[in-house]
């Protein structure tokens, strides 16, 4: 009994001294996990038609589940209980979805997104000072212990890991290209796509204006020796959306609300437009109210998915 143990211990320790993490853990999460368990929450706006689409989906998928016992290892586990719970959760979700990829499994891969979601979260609200707090500002105390001291539940440290410390509050100010445009049932599965399957345009939000354009990249051409007629002037309308104006920002509420000054459209000048946004996986969602879109005997949630222009 006594050799066993040793011999376990020995091999417990081979392990931890061959285990060398070589990034930061910012890094891992950076560039390595965010990409890859964005494919799998963005399933259905970025669903692979091709078979080397497919594979590096599978690959990706791959990337979380293995991630995950990257965060088991000596060198990176913070503890041996709700840190090891945490990354078990992430483990079973990669491997969830790893199949789902190999089967092609749309729905599959939709069903792991709660689970994975909830990986994230948990470990973050848990390891992450300020996570899903605002972030202090010169005079606020970081917690009991005053700005930079411990209160107890963690020591002080001189030298902060970038995955850990509290990152800013996300901003609607800036420039967000398109990436999905949907209108979703009350179920959350996607009724239409209002501007086809390829749509492209903008939301520009700085120094108190807002302007947005979208318009459909599938809309046939015409050409110029040839006038638009009725009928073309009628798809161009409804495959284009433009206005823009002065625009209020209520970060609380996570809304906006937007004077148009001049819009595509005679009727929409002088109105007032209310939109929602929130922020998720570091994309922008956008839209008017919840329900507001009516399709028929439904009613549908318009939802924009941007990420921010460098």
């Amino acid at each position: 009994m006594a050799l066993r143990l040793t011999a376990l211990l020995l091999f417990g320790a081979c392990l931890s001294a061959q285990s060398q993490p070589v990034g930061t853990m910012s890094d891992l999460m950076v560039k390595i996990i965010y990409p890859a368990s964005d494919a799998i929450f963005y399933i259905t706006t970025r669903t692979p038609t091709t078979e080397s689409e497919w594979s590096d989906l599978q690959g990706k998928a791959l990337a979380v589940a293995e991630s995950a016992n990257l965060l088991m290892l000596p060198g990176r586990a913070r503890d041996q209980d709700r840190w090891m719970s945490d990354a078990k959760l992430m483990l079973d979700a990669g491997r969830a979805a790893y199949r789902a990829a190999q089967a092609k499994d749309v729905p599959g891969l939709e069903a792991v997104n709660d689970a994975l979601y909830t990986s994230c979260t948990s470990c973050h609200q848990h390891y992450r000072p300020g996570y899903g707090r605002r972030p202090s500002v010169a005079g606020e105390t970081d917690g009991p212990g005053g700005p930079g001291k411990s209160d107890g539940s963690n020591p002080p440290t001189t030298s902060v890991d970038p995955s850990s410390a509290a990152s800013p509050a996300p901003t609607l100010e800036g420039r967000w290209k398109l990436l999905a445009a949907e209108d979703i049932r009350a179920d959350g599965s996607v009724a239409r796509l209002p501007w086809g399957a390829h749509p492209v345009g903008s939301i520009v939000v700085e120094r108190g204006a807002c302007y947005l354009q979208i318009m459909s990249s599938d809309t046939p051409s015409f050409a110029p020796a040839s006038p638009a007629g009725e009928q073309m002037k009628t798809t161009l309308l409804s495959s284009y959306i433009a206005y823009s104006g002065p625009c209020a920002i209520d970060a609380a509420a996570g809304s906006v609300t937007l004077k148009v000054e001049a819009a595509w459209r005679p009727d929409y000048v002088g109105t007032e437009q209310k939109r929602f946004f929130r922020f998720e996986n570091g994309k922008l969602l956008f839209g008017p109210a919840p329900s507001s879109i009516r399709a028929g005997d439904e009613r549908l949630t318009r939802r924009l998915t941007l990420e921010r222009v460098p």
